[in-house]
């Protein structure tokens, strides 16, 4: 197996992200970032979209989950996300995931978590 990394940096959204109640009442940005590890000799013998993943529908199903669920702390966002990208698809091994939240703090201060899982983690 050849483990290759793919990964999509600073997709940019709004959810509702935030314990507090002035946190619940409106969307507010954060940037995601992700990587996905899969064995990329089938894909390089192919050059097929079949054999890999489909990172641009990924990250619309990642982004339609995460505005579901109105997360209330950045630690699970970045952990359920991070196993809602490794039950997609058995071909990925591992999922990297890294979320900011750059109106976490007055003053324009950056929360961030980021957590890595690999399929015989979870």
């Amino acid at each position: 197996m050849q483990l290759g990394k793919i990964t999509i940096k600073n997709l940019g959204f709004e959810t509702i992200l935030g314990a507090f109640s002035f946190e619940r009442e409106r969307e507010q940005p954060i940037s995601l970032s992700f990587s996905l590890w899969l064995d990329f000799s089938p894909i390089a013998k192919t050059d097929s979209l079949s054999d890999t993943v489909d990172y641009a529908a990924l990250s619309e199903e990642l982004k339609e989950f995460i505005r579901q669920e109105k997360f209330e702390l950045i630690e699970t966002l970045a952990y359920r996300s991070a196993q809602f990208l490794l039950s997609k698809s058995s071909k990925v091994q591992a999922a990297w995931v890294y979320v900011e939240k750059p109106e976490a703090l007055p003053n324009s201060a950056v929360s961030a978590a980021e957590i890595k899982l690999e399929k015989s983690a979870t």
